[in-house]
């Protein structure tokens, strides 16, 4: 009876000096214990696609109107996040535009049309973890979209200015709110590649803006927005 008593006297001791205890444990190995306790940066960014469908494209009350436009599109989302959760801000620029709306342009001033789009705005994001490297994740966006029309004369009236630019640009602000859903890929310890899609509303004035021509703001009122992005972030994590 005494030997068993030491016998386990002895494994116990063995054990308690083979592993160490909790709070000798070094901070990466605690850490990776408990992800939820980590607050990592991360820095999205994407390339993608962004599109109003059912959009009417109108430049002057006279010509008449386009439907729908798309543009390729770049963003910027720095976040940071803990656990399951992630909130951050970032940027949506459209750079290209590939519907114009018809024009009634002086003879002796012919001119172009674009149009660029951007937003900047705050999200929220709630990742679910879907399998080893995988999880999606459901998010809401929100804040300042901004359509830039740019009416650029060609030739005429302007070959005779010597200062001064040669287009107009109107500026249309409104106000967006969307709803997002996405899917990461964990490539390793810092990088993530991913997608996602969102669909979302643009508030803008119901009365648009007008040029010097007569031009007027081409978009108005609620319209519908949907942009697809292939992104590719690199996090990390923080020490506060």
């Amino acid at each position: 009876m005494t030997a068993r008593v030491v016998a386990c006297a002895t494994l116990a001791l063995a054990t308690a000096f083979a592993r160490p205890s909790a709070a000798d444990e070094p901070d990466t190995l605690r850490a990776d214990r408990d992800e939820s306790s980590v607050t990592h940066g991360m820095a999205e960014f994407g390339i993608g696609y962004f599109t109003l469908p059912g959009a009417r494209v109108c430049i002057e009350s006279q010509a008449g109107c386009g439907k729908g436009d798309s543009s390729l599109a770049l963003s910027a989302w720095p976040m940071f996040r803990r656990g399951n959760f992630a909130a951050g801000a970032g940027a949506m620029l459209g750079i290209t535009s590939s519907t114009d709306a018809p024009n009634n342009d002086p003879p002796d001033v012919p001119r172009d049309h674009s149009r660029r789009y951007l937003s900047i705005e705050v999200t929220a994001r709630y990742f679910i973890p879907i399998r080893e490297h995988f999880e999606a994740f459901v998010g809401i966006t929100t804040g300042l979209g901004v359509v830039n029309d740019i009416f650029q004369v060609q030739k005429g009236l302007s070959e005779y200015a010597m200062v001064g630019p040669r287009s107009a640009v109107l500026l249309t602000e409104g106000f967006t709110i969307g709803g997002a859903i996405g899917l990461h890929y964990e490539l390793g310890e810092h990088w993530v590649a991913g997608a996602w899609g969102r669909y979302s509303n643009w508030f803008l004035p119901e009365t648009p803006l007008r040029g010097p021509f007569g031009d007027e703001a081409s978009l108005r009122g609620r319209i519908t927005a949907i942009d697809m992005s292939l992104t590719m972030a690199y996090r990390s994590r923080l020490i506060f």
